[in-house]
């Protein structure tokens, strides 16, 4: 291994201290091994950012080009806890009347959202009152659900269970049906070391699962890998994505941003988004940006599922925004006030090749991810 320079510096500075003992050179030194430290370390320097990612593990596999592996302290993953997490995240019995999932609004098939949809529907039937959102790559974001609301994937494992539109009941009620399987008691003790079945465990297995969920390897990611190339309308789809700003709020390789945005959706908000939760009037109207990986399979789209096909999607806000966005004083980065149809239909048509680039088919057919009791 090569020796640092800031470290040589500092040996040449030890040996000849005694015949270079000014103040004048002490404050030289200083400088110089200042300059050698950071110039060293630049945050732009790609071989500091290639060691900052963990591109395998025994458990799960990451392309270089996602960011670093994130790891709970409190949650070790394991082979086994993230077996047991996939057991209940399709065990029926984390519903009210055992008629649900949580694999039943989040369907593999389509990149675990929920069966073309609008809105799913909870135990006896009751209609929730958003799209159901994909369960991939949520080990990256700090924040979930649509309003935000859930902090950590362990809170969001739980709020499902609660919610009366959804599987209406409560983590103990699922603890004590868990605890009449033998062979949950089992899976258990492989998990966490013993057999005990408590709610914080129950959270901790379907966030160990859903963390394992990975989705990075679709025609757009093999072509960055240079694996193939793509079509002359998913490279043109990608460029005009890129000049009307689509990246601006579906960046980085996750393809969002982590954040919440009023993207002009409505004049009068009726669902408050984020601004719901936290109370601000600020924030009424603002939901998290969901990532584009995967788009294709997941319509309909929105917090409501209210445009049924990716076009509608561009057409809106390639022109209806405009209007919400006047009428309601809000300026975007993404779209120029004042005008309209600036997409062209073979433009439209090339950002729709892109977006289907974004699919991942390992991640819809991987045995890993699917149902155990099928």
């Amino acid at each position: 291994m090569p020796l640092n320079p800031f470290f040589l510096l500092i040996l040449i500075a030890m040996v000849y201290h005694r015949k270079f003992s000014s103040p004048l050179f002490t404050v030289y030194l200083v400088m110089l091994c200042m300059a050698l430290l950071f110039g060293s370390c630049k945050p732009d320097d790609p071989d500091i950012i290639i060691k900052k990612v963990i591109v395998d593990t025994a458990l799960i596999s990451v392309s270089s080009e996602m960011p670093p592996l994130v790891n709970f302290p409190d949650n070790k993953l394991s082979k086994a806890g993230i077996e047991l997490g996939r057991f209940l995240f399709y065990d029926k019995l984390l519903s009210e009347d055992n008629t649900l999932s949580c694999g039943s609004c989040h369907n593999q098939a389509m990149a675990f959202t929920d069966n073309h949809k609008k809105l799913s529907e909870g135990t006896q039937k009751k209609l929730g009152d958003r799209n159901a959102m994909p369960t991939f790559n949520l080990m990256w974001l700090d924040s979930f659900f649509w309003d935000s609301r859930a902090a950590r994937l362990n809170q969001l494992a739980l709020m499902p269970i609660k919610n009366p539109l959804e599987l209406n009941t409560t983590p103990e009620a699922v603890v004590a049906k868990l605890k009449l399987v033998p062979d949950y008691r089992l899976k258990f003790k492989n998990a966490f070391g013993n057999d005990s079945i408590t709610p914080e465990k129950l959270a901790l297995a379907l966030e160990q699962f859903l963390v394992s969920m990975v989705s990075d390897n679709s025609r757009f990611d093999k072509a960055k890998r240079g694996e193939l190339k793509l079509s002359g309308d998913e490279q043109r789809g990608f460029e005009v994505a890129s000049q009307k700003g689509c990246f601006n709020c579906h960046k980085t390789s996750l393809f969002t941003d982590n954040l919440s945005h009023n993207t002009g959706l409505d004049r009068i908000i009726t669902d408050k988004g984020l601004g719901g939760f936290t109370g601000k009037y600020n924030q009424e109207g603002k939901f998290k940006t969901p990532s584009l990986r995967n788009v294709a399979l997941t319509a309909p789209y929105m917090h409501d599922g209210r445009f049924e096909t990716l076009e509608k999607v561009i057409e809106f806000y390639d022109h209806e925004v405009i209007d919400n966005l006047g009428a309601r004083n809000i300026s975007l980065d993404f779209i120029e006030q004042g005008t309209r149809n600036r997409i062209s239909p073979s433009d439209t048509k090339a950002v729709v090749a892109f977006l289907n680039s974004l699919t991942d088919i390992n991640l819809v057919t991987n045995p890993k991810f699917s149902d155990p009791f099928k």
